[in-house]
């Protein structure tokens, strides 16, 4: 699947197949765009039934059967999820194909790393690398630090579901952002989208990110509602041991993530993309433990398939890794 680095624009290409083989179609090239993001803070809601917009394809000249569409940059302004479908006709036939791409946070600036790794822009350099080859690269790094870390690095809305232990503190799996919805048992506690609050908390984001806690200096009581008139809701009648309650389900919507790629995360990267332009990935890609030859002798680490595969990548990255860290 394509992907579009946030702030930038590529090119999205696609190649007509027709009775197993790529086809220039008899007609021009379409690729109508839907937006597929889940975003629960925008009102109206996303239709992911209703067109962005539908966009003429141009040929791509030395590849047969081959077309491409560009997305304005003002739709790659966050990360998205956009679905295409691409249009034309064959031999009288309409037809049609779907094609997914993403706008995705890369996690290294480009810039740095032809800087860093002091990568060539003019072909005729020896360290010559298309962005093509740059993005691949970064893409290994970034798929290889989520796996290490079981985190991502930028925000997304997601669903979490946890239990309480009868303190006033919720522990998080993952980093949370932003609070959407709060439910207890399905019991909707919290609002925060459309300013609701059925509960006598007003649950915040502790202070590392990974876990939701509440502050009783903010307490509404029963009194508080009596004096005005109203009626106590009745999930206050359960006592103050603790405010989420002890094997309660709790589902959280919200959002999660980072809202900017952390320094060592990104130098992590850097490293991890020079080490997919070096020689001996391949041997690491493929789990050789060790190789002996008239001119080489050499045996990788068991520690070299436990992370990214280099050493000093994942001390950058430890700090980071879900199961090692302490919430709250």
């Amino acid at each position: 699947m394509a992907e579009i680095y946030k702030d930038q624009t590529a090119p999205i290409k696609t190649k007509i197949f027709w009775a197993g083989e790529i086809t220039n179609p008899d007609s021009s090239v379409h690729g109508t765009v839907f937006d597929i993001t889940e975003d629960a803070t925008l009102n109206p809601a996303i239709d992911p039934n209703i067109p962005l917009f539908t966009l003429l394809a141009d040929k791509i000249e030395t590849d047969n059967g081959t077309y491409q569409i560009v997305i304005p940059i003002e739709y790659c302004r966050r990360n998205r999820k956009f679905k295409i479908v691409w249009t034309y006709q064959i031999g009288g036939i309409e037809a049609s194909h779907t094609y997914y791409t993403d706008v995705v946070t890369p996690y290294a600036n480009l810039s740095d790393v032809w800087d860093d790794l002091n990568l060539g822009t003019d072909p005729s350099d020896p360290n010559y690398k298309t962005y093509h080859e740059v993005q691949m690269a970064e893409k290994y790094a970034r798929k290889l630090i989520e796996i290490y870390t079981a985190q991502f690095f930028y925000l997304y809305d997601d669903v979490q579901i946890v239990y309480g232990s009868d303190a006033d503190i919720l522990p998080m799996p993952f980093k949370i952002y932003e609070l959407h919805e709060l439910y207890e048992n399905d019991y909707l506690l919290v609002d925060n989208i459309n300013h609701i609050n059925n509960w006598i908390y007003n649950p915040i984001i502790s202070e590392s990110g990974f876990g939701l806690r509440v502050n009783r200096q903010n307490l509404v009581d029963n009194l508080t509602y009596t004096s005005n008139g109203l009626i106590p809701p009745s999930i206050n009648d359960r006592g103050f041991n603790g405010a989420f309650k002890q094997d309660y389900r709790y589902q959280v919507q919200g959002r999660f993530g980072w809202s900017s790629v952390p320094d060592n995360v990104e130098e992590a990267c850097i490293i991890l993309i020079q080490q997919f332009f070096d020689k001996d990935k391949e041997w690491r890609n493929r789990y050789v433990k060790s190789i002996s030859s008239f001119d080489m002798d050499f045996e990788f680490t068991e520690d070299a398939y436990k992370g990214t595969g280099n050493l000093y990548a994942d001390q950058l990255l430890q700090p980071y890794v879900i199961n090692g860290m302490l919430a709250f």
